[in-house]
């Protein structure tokens, strides 16, 4: 493609006459590098006449993969401003474009190495113990969406992708030993890869932000066992909170979550949103205690719903009745009146509930907010009971 003349104006061969600033290409004097001067082109034009997968994605995994570093070319005013234009550097090329090929040797050298460090680590964790411990690792499940290492490059790169299928290959004091199949954004496949390299997208995003020192961080920390067989207790380790003393979380989203609920339960009304890592996530209003937002989770998520539900007489209710029943008991507790407030009900509705209230509101738009329009008569005294019980849940500082 390089040797094209015909692809010029589009993608090319350059040698820099002198080192050049990042913002201009990043290029090193007498070095040769890939400049590409129209992505949209490139990927529109010229890719899928030499490669099976004509994605821009795709074409810079595979520089990547060979050790090439990505700068984008800045515009006239010197800043730092994508454009349509990038070039692809390598410190250990020549000025001829042939030298390319010694790049592609490295890197089938560095797979080799790679297997047999991976089949060495493989033995090392059948061979762990079979006594079982609390899980520590991310339950993930086919089809879900996670952030995947791509090891079959120079450089080791986290991409997008799904869980294609996975299986159990062992078992360790930390849980069972998993390996994934993962079908990458771009369609490549990686059909065998360890579990350490493997992370849910929220966790992954998270991880990344508090590494970054972008996101703080509150009463959570992160365990590892240096001396274990099982390379996840080893890589990826567990979470504990300061309120839940040794009990292990597999993701940090969940032992920060947990940390806000505990939190909110012992202080009260004197929670402090700057002291929680989930503020977001809560409603506080004066001289209360805060109330967790119902639409971060689907009402068959939320535990004092379920608990409120199995008790005697409330069974009969159905899950958009006693979802609605909690939403209206807690609208009074945001609402400065203390009073019923229909909004706050619609704005953290669950999908099902808004469906319902949507349609009744187009059926009956004089009658749409009265409770009744959404009970069977058989359940309206019970519906009642359940909103009294509801109220001494949130009086108490259930949360």
């Amino acid at each position: 493609m390089l040797s094209d003349k015909s692809n010029s104006h589009a993608v090319s061969w350059v040698v820099p006459l002198k080192n050049e600033l990042i913002c201009e290409g990043g290029g090193v004097k007498d070095v040769g590098k890939i400049v590409v001067h129209d992505i949209a082109l490139l990927k529109d034009s010229i890719l899928r006449e030499y490669f099976d997968k004509s994605t821009f994605s795709h074409f810079e995994k595979m520089l990547l993969e060979l050790g090439f570093r990505k700068h984008y070319h800045c515009n006239h005013k010197n800043t730092a401003t994508k454009t349509n234009s990038c070039s692809f550097v390598h410190t250990k090329l020549g000025k001829s474009l042939q030298s390319l090929r010694l790049l592609d040797q490295s890197k089938n050298e560095n797979s080799q190495r790679e297997a047999q460090s991976t089949s060495a680590e493989s033995a090392s964790v059948y061979a762990s113990t079979n006594q079982k411990a609390p899980g520590i690792k991310e339950d993930l499940c086919v089809g879900d969406v996670v952030f995947a290492c791509w090891l079959k490059g120079v450089r080791k790169r986290w991409y997008l992708g799904r869980v294609k299928s996975l299986k159990v290959v062992g078992e360790t004091e930390y849980g069972q030993v998993r390996r994934y199949s993962i079908l990458f954004d771009d369609g490549d496949k990686d059909d065998n890869l360890d579990e350490i390299w493997v992370w849910g997208e929220e966790s992954y995003l998270l991880e990344t932000a508090i590494e970054d020192k972008k996101r703080k961080i509150f009463g959570v920390t992160h365990c590892f066992d240096s001396n274990s067989n099982d390379e996840y207790a080893k890589e990826r380790g567990w979470y504990v909170t300061d309120l839940t003393n040794d009990f292990k979380f597999a993701t940090v989203a969940k032992a920060m979550e947990v940390y806000d609920n505990l939190y909110v339960r012992r202080n009260g009304k004197r929670a402090c949103p700057s002291k929680m890592n989930f503020p977001n996530k809560w409603t506080f209003f004066p001289d209360s205690v805060p109330i967790y937002n119902s639409n971060c989770l689907r009402s068959d998520e939320r535990p004092e719903i379920r608990s409120l539900e199995k008790q005697e007489g409330f069974d009969e209710l159905g899950s958009t009745e006693t979802e609605l029943g909690w939403l209206l008991v807690e609208s009074t507790y945001v609402s400065p009146n203390r009073q019923y407030d229909w909004s706050y009900v619609e704005k953290n509705a669950s999908k099902q509930l808004s469906t319902i209230i949507k349609l009744t509101k187009e059926l009956s738009p004089d009658n749409f907010q009265n409770p009744l329009f959404y009970l069977s008569a058989a359940n309206e005294e019970i519906f009642g009971k359940f909103c009294k019980a509801v109220s001494k849940t949130l009086a108490g500082g259930y949360r």
